[in-house]
C-alpha cells in the first residue's frame, strides 16, 4: 500500500513538473529594443508594449543598425499625419528592398503601423533602414529566447528602383509623378506578389531625330521602341517645350516578381510611369 501511495505522489510530481514547463514555454518571448548607430530626431511612444524612443533620420540620410547574431528583427513605426502610400526601404549588403506600412491603429494623434518582421542574412553586420518621409519614426527590436518561425513580411507590389529624377507630367489639372531616363541612367523597377502592370512612356523633342528605347524584363530585351515626331496638345511637363504623344506599354504575364528596365537608345529624355493592374487582362 505504501509502495502504491508512493507511486502516485510521484506521478503527481511529475504531472505538476510537466505543467509548470508547459505554462513557461507558453510565454511570449520577449522583445528587446535595439539602438541606431546614427539615429536623428526622437518621438517617445507609450503604449502596452511599453514607453520607447522612436527615431528619424537625418535628412536624406540612412539609419544604421547593428544586427551581429540577430536572425530577424521586428520594425515598428509610427507616422505623424496620415500617408497615402507610406514605406521603408531596408538595405543589406548592395541589395535594396522596399516595404509597404500598414496602418494598425491611431494612438494619441499617431498613426501606428504594423510591425514588419525582416529576416537578417546570417554573417550580416549592419543593415540600414532608409525613409524619405520626414514624419515617420521608427525602432527596431529583437526577440530574446525561443522565437517563432518569422513570417516574412509581404513587400511592396510595385517597387521603383534607379532612376534620373522625377517630374510632373499635368493633363486636364491632374499631375502624375513620371520618372526619368535617358543614355546616361536608366529606369529600373520591379512587380512583385504576381501583380500585372503597365508602363507610360514619353520623350522629349528637340528636332527631327527618333527618339528610341529598350524594354528589357530580368535582364533579357523586350523589344525596342521608336517614337514618332507628334507632339502632345493636352499633356506638359514643366521645362519640357515639345512632349511627345504617349506609349502604352503592357508588360508580360507575372506569377511572381520581375524586374524590368527603361534604356534609352538615343539622346533624349524620356520620361516613363508604371502603373498596377487593378484586375487581370481580360476581366
Amino acid at each position: 500500500m505504501k509502495n502504491y501511495d508512493l507511486g502516485v505522489y510521484m506521478f503527481k510530481r511529475l504531472m505538476l513538473v510537466l505543467a509548470c514547463l508547459a505554462a513557461l514555454s507558453a510565454f511570449p518571448a520577449k522583445a528587446r529594443p535595439l539602438n541606431f548607430q546614427n539615429p536623428g530626431n526622437r518621438r517617445l511612444l507609450k503604449t502596452e508594449q511599453g514607453n520607447y524612443w522612436y527615431y528619424r533620420s537625418l535628412p536624406e540620410k540612412s539609419m544604421i543598425l547593428n544586427v551581429e547574431g540577430v536572425s530577424t528583427i521586428e520594425l515598428r513605426a509610427f507616422g505623424l499625419q496620415e500617408l497615402r502610400k507610406p514605406q521603408v526601404i531596408t538595405i543589406i549588403g548592395r541589395q535594396k528592398k522596399t516595404w509597404d506600412l500598414s496602418l494598425q491603429q491611431r494612438l494619441d494623434g499617431f498613426h501606428l503601423y504594423r510591425e514588419l518582421s525582416i529576416p537578417i542574412p546570417a554573417g550580416t553586420q549592419t543593415i540600414e533602414i532608409l525613409c524619405y518621409e520626414r514624419g515617420i519614426y521608427f525602432r527596431p527590436f529583437h526577440s530574446v529566447g525561443t522565437e517563432p518561425k518569422p513570417k516574412t513580411a509581404k513587400p511592396a507590389n510595385l517597387a521603383i528602383g534607379a532612376h534620373g529624377g522625377v517630374i510632373t507630367v499635368s493633363h486636364n489639372g491632374t499631375d502624375s509623378p513620371y520618372y526619368v531616363f535617358n543614355a546616361a541612367q536608366g529606369l529600373k523597377f520591379t512587380v512583385n506578389n504576381g501583380r500585372e502592370a503597365i508602363v507610360f512612356v514619353r520623350a522629349r523633342l528637340l528636332d527631327r531625330s527618333l527618339p528610341v528605347f529598350a524594354l528589357y524584363r530580368d535582364g533579357d530585351l523586350l523589344g525596342t521602341h521608336e517614337f514618332t515626331l507628334r507632339r502632345s496638345t493636352k499633356y506638359k511637363a514643366a521645362g519640357v517645350d515639345h512632349l511627345t504623344i504617349g506609349l502604352k506599354l503592357e508588360l508580360p504575364p507575372n506569377s511572381g516578381s520581375a524586374q524590368y528596365e527603361l534604356r534609352a537608345l538615343s539622346d533624349h529624355l524620356f520620361f516613363a510611369r508604371p502603373l498596377l493592374l487593378k484586375t487581370g487582362r481580360g476581366q
